[in-house]
């Protein structure tokens, strides 16, 4: 398995055998029903933008929906149907969860997942859920 980082706990190779592979995302279907949800509830949502075309570099693994003239915004995680508030966006949860996305809560996002050693802006270490969904490195 050589696909895993050195330090990764062994457990996180062991449910990769086992368990069947994820179906295909449907990223931009997610896309398109968040940003639906927002404008069905006037929200006038901005065009969704992949985080490494709104920082200009690197890649990352969610898109950002502004909303409010800009004021709000809203991150789409590419590794499933994953929504956070960012910038005041919290508003847009129940429209979200409305669509069939995941709300984040503060809660969940802080949860340190440790033994999965992603390599994060010059080092290994445990990270939280957060980071782990919404993933940008330059």
């Amino acid at each position: 398995m050589s696909w895993s980082e050195r330090l990764t706990d062994p457990r996180w190779r062991v449910e990769a055998l086992c368990a069947a592979p994820p179906a295909r995302h449907d990223v931009e279907g997610w896309l398109r029903r968040a940003t639906e949800a927002l404008t069905a509830a006037g929200f006038a949502p901005k065009p969704p933008v992949h985080c490494a075309a709104e920082y200009q570099q690197g890649d990352g693994t969610y898109h950002i929906i502004e909303f409010d003239d800009g004021d709000s915004e809203v991150w789409i995680s590419t590794l499933g149907r994953f929504a956070i508030a960012r910038e005041g966006g919290t508003a847009a949860r129940p429209v979200l969860e409305a669509a069939g996305l995941r709300w984040i809560d503060e809660m969940t996002e802080a949860i340190e997942v440790t033994g999965l050693h992603v390599y994060y802006f010059g080092r290994r270490a445990a990270l939280c859920v957060d980071t782990l969904l919404f993933y940008w490195q330059d």
